[in-house]
């Protein structure tokens, strides 16, 4: 019988163990990298907001974007990179809405300065006529 020259494969006990392994490396490679770029983002924002105009309508903003970076970069410092990068992400965004808080501010009071030369304008013009 050609059955019985065939030799039985057994299984053996390092095939399960070295799948767990490769599994385990798979894993362990696909972690969450360090948030570089997110960290050099965050920075960047934090820096554009060193001027006048925004810290002085934006001092909270400003204030909790530097605090998110900080913890941030202690996050990183415990190797936390998803925490790090969502507190890098948000310093940004944080840092952002500082300048447009400074931005908008800014530009109202470009408009008020207009319509109250726009009043004057037409004070005089209501005299100019009147005489």
């Amino acid at each position: 019988m050609m059955i019985d020259r065939i030799p039985r494969l057994e299984r053996s006990p390092a095939i399960p163990l070295f799948g767990a392994l490769t599994f385990a490396l798979l894993i362990g490679c696909s972690s969450t990298p360090e948030p570089v770029a997110e960290m050099a983002a965050a920075k960047t924002s934090l820096v554009a907001t060193d001027n006048q105009e925004t810290i002085k309508h934006a001092p909270v903003a400003i204030d909790r974007a530097k605090q998110k970076l900080k913890r941030a970069e202690t996050a990183i410092a415990k190797e936390e990179y998803e925490e790090a990068k969502r507190l890098a992400e948000e310093a940004q965004a944080d840092a952002e809405l500082a300048q447009a808080i400074a931005a908008k501010t800014e530009a109202e009071m470009a408009v008020r300065e207009l319509e109250n030369s726009i009043q004057v304008l037409r004070e005089e013009i209501m005299r100019a006529r009147s005489r």
